[in-house]
């Protein structure tokens, strides 16, 4: 049996922070968690290793190209080599993740 979890883009994300920081006006609180993003996909993109404390560490990791098989007809494929991002969850975030089972 496959579980379904709710899932939140982006926007939903910068709504439920909007609401919560009231400290600051709204335009100024939205350029802060857009400038955030803006920074992680250019850190991301120049392969740098982003480690964010009790919550995780993004990494760019380089694949090399390969051969495949395409399942549904089971014919080699070539599979260009390619940047992929990878992600480690922090123990806090793990712990968090799995004390609800």
């Amino acid at each position: 049996m496959r579980i379904r979890t709710p899932k939140k883009n982006k926007s939903d994300i910068l709504r439920t922070f909007l609401r919560s920081e009231t400290d600051l006006t709204y335009k100024i609180n939205e350029a802060i968690f857009n400038r955030f993003f803006d920074i992680l996909e250019k850190n991301i993109s120049d392969h740098v290793s982003i480690e964010l404390r009790n919550f995780g560490v993004f990494k760019s990791k380089f694949m090399k190209s390969r051969y495949g098989s395409d399942p549904r007809n089971k014919k080699k494929i070539y599979i260009p080599s390619k940047w992929k991002v990878t992600f480690k969850a922090s123990e806090n975030i793990n712990k968090k993740l799995n004390e609800k089972i």
